[in-house]
């Protein structure tokens, strides 16, 4: 009776550990607009390795590399209100914005994600956190920022990016 009581024990704990995982992705998020809620789930990891080059691309001011990388029909969303369309417009800001400011990012976060589009379609992103320095008329500032990139097929279709500067904090 005992080697029946172990046995069947045995076979309990075998078959609760064989239970199989799923296979949906990882919801870790959500979209909403006025009318719905939609699930952000888990996105690629390929795609973080596209924004990885984008931004060493910027870094090392290779404008081909940018312009391979950007989508022919790119929209920009700058922190300051600015917005650029196109492969062409976003080139021609960013030559004028090195030389004026010497930025240099790094990326301190990645995160790859896929969720709605605005145009209700999904879509894969990269939401970033970087560290961006800046050289503003002789002056260093460091400046924070998120960027929320959407990718498709390699390239970078539109991104909006949110910046904070940081003061010192008082000693109250």
């Amino acid at each position: 009776m005992k080697k029946i009581f172990i046995l069947l024990l045995s076979i309990g704990m075998i078959s609760l550990s064989c239970e199989s995982t799923s296979t949906s992705p990882q919801v870790i998020g959500f979209t909403s607009s006025e009318d719905s809620k939609s699930d952000i789930v888990a996105g690629p990891n390929d795609i973080i390795s596209v924004w990885e080059s984008y931004i060493n691309a910027h870094n090392s001011r290779d404008i081909e590399g940018i312009q391979a990388l950007n989508s022919d029909d790119i929209s920009v969303y700058g922190p300051a209100g600015e917005v650029i369309e196109g492969n062409e417009s976003h080139i021609e800001f960013l030559t004028q914005w090195f030389d004026a400011n010497n930025p240099n990012w790094t990326i301190q976060w990645a995160i790859s994600n896929t969720g709605e589009n605005v145009n209700g379609e999904i879509s894969d992103f990269v939401t970033a956190g970087h560290e961006l320095s800046l050289s503003v008329e002789g002056q260093e500032i460091t400046a924070y920022q998120v960027i929320d990139a959407m990718i498709s097929d390699g390239k970078v279709v539109n991104f909006n990016v949110y910046q904070q500067e940081r003061g010192q904090s008082s000693s109250e």
